[in-house]
């Protein structure tokens, strides 16, 4: 059996760590990253082919806040078991529990319905130059595409279209919606405006930076399996794009219970 280790870490609202990555989805990234061994590329290997912990051990991350209770709580799964120990004598975080969750996932057989929760990132690929977002110009989108060798994938806004999204998904990888529910902001306003995240990215061997847009949304409610095994496989890879951006983890608890 595989194991899978989940972390709940309680944030420390007050470390100017935490608020700091809250606003900057890189940064908790590479802090994620150091709770696990780092990952030797052979010299001259292309950025995009390179091998992280995060594709190596399968590593999903999600940041919950509880707006009305201003308490954040990072979960954190992987494969491998991660080592916290270089956050042990800073004030980043309140409470850290790691458990071992490959036997419940084991466990889940066809028809079950759980109560599930997943921060996406829906997209879509630009069927032509002129499917382009709404609040883009044409010609700026237009020069965009052009200069790209494949179609640009672009965030989906539109409410029916992302629930429309998830259905898709749940056909790919064994599940179908029950119940939903979409939150477009659950995230703190920092790191979130108008359901986007954004951030400026630096390309390797390049000296230009160029925006980076995920267009985030929570999904709540409640999913039917409908192929054990590919389901399984889907919570230990994750869902759609952005996965180091905390995107992708799908949570799941038995339906009487909540989704964590």
């Amino acid at each position: 059996m595989k194991k899978i280790y989940l972390t709940r870490m309680t944030l420390n609202p007050r470390s100017n760590q935490v608020r700091s990555e809250v606003g900057d989805p890189r940064e908790l990234h590479r802090t994620i990253s150091r709770g696990f061994p780092a990952v030797e590329n052979p010299p001259d290997t292309p950025k995009h082919l390179e091998t992280t912990p995060r594709n190596e051990y399968n590593i999903l991350h999600r940041l919950d806040i509880e707006r009305h209770r201003g308490t954040a709580y990072l979960l954190v799964q992987a494969e491998r078991e991660p080592d916290w120990s270089f956050l042990k004598d800073t004030d980043y975080a309140d409470e850290i529990e790691t458990k071992e969750v490959g036997e419940k996932y084991e466990a889940i057989e066809k028809g079950m319905r759980l109560l599930f929760r997943l921060q996406a990132n829906p997209v879509k690929r630009a069927a032509n130059r002129y499917d382009y977002p709404i609040e883009e110009k044409r010609d700026e989108f237009n020069q965009k595409f052009k200069d790209e060798k494949k179609r640009r994938r672009i965030p989906i806004y539109k409410e029916e279209d992302q629930m429309k999204w998830l259905e898709e998904q749940g056909k790919r990888f064994g599940f179908q919606i029950a119940d939903l529910k979409i939150n477009p902001a659950v995230r703190n306003v920092i790191s979130v405006k108008e359901g986007k995240i954004e951030f400026t990215k630096r390309e390797k061997d390049r000296e230009d930076k160029r925006t980076v847009t995920y267009g985030s949304v929570v999904f709540e409610g409640v999913l039917i399996v409908t192929d054990a095994e590919v389901f399984k496989a889907a919570l230990t890879a994750g869902i759609g794009q952005g996965k180091a951006y905390g995107f992708g983890l799908l949570s799941i608890a038995p339906e009487r219970g909540t989704a964590a």
